[in-house]
């Protein structure tokens, strides 16, 4: 039997009930899960998937670890997946030039800024369970962070063929 890949999912606005019906029937078809890229609310998306879906995994790919604070997003994360029954992923990344220019921030280093962002995550207390940390990888140094502090990797714009096999 062939496995269904997991598939990618935006609310746009004025169609954000309609993305919810849509997730429910990604369900019922056999996907493996729902990842919702960083353009438009996909942790607030990923908070009502946790009401409008009853198996299937999800999760963000990726959350910027600019765009909140620290603890907004262990609150936040936490919360999703408590409801969630433990379904939610939290995929987080640096981000790319326009989009920390939209958000009117500016980067700082990739490495070390996520390695602190993860142990600080991990640091803050009564919270709930914090969903499996997964992390957005381009190059080998974040390959190799992500295998030590997460708890898996997302390929962010990166193609098969780029992966040894």
């Amino acid at each position: 039997m062939t496995q269904m890949p997991a598939i990618s999912l935006a609310a746009v606005p004025g169609r954000r009930k309609a993305t919810l019906e849509l997730a429910g029937e990604i369900e019922r078809r056999g996907f493996t899960g729902i990842y919702c890229p960083s353009t438009v609310a996909n942790v607030t998306l990923c908070a009502a998937l946790a009401q409008a879906t009853n198996e299937i995994h999800f999760g963000t790919s990726i959350a910027p670890i600019y765009a909140r604070t620290v603890l907004d997003y262990a609150q936040t994360v936490s919360f999703i997946h408590e409801i969630s029954g433990g379904r939610f992923r939290f995929g987080i990344g640096v981000s790319h030039g326009p989009s920390l220019k939209r958000m009117k921030v500016t980067a700082g280093k990739p490495l070390s800024d996520t390695r602190e962002f993860v142990a600080d995550l991990k640091a803050i207390e009564r919270v709930g369970e914090l969903p499996p940390i997964i992390l957005a990888t381009m190059r080998r140094k974040m390959i190799a962070l992500a295998g030590e502090i997460g708890d898996g990797m997302v390929f962010a714009n990166a193609s098969r063929s780029f992966m040894k096999t």
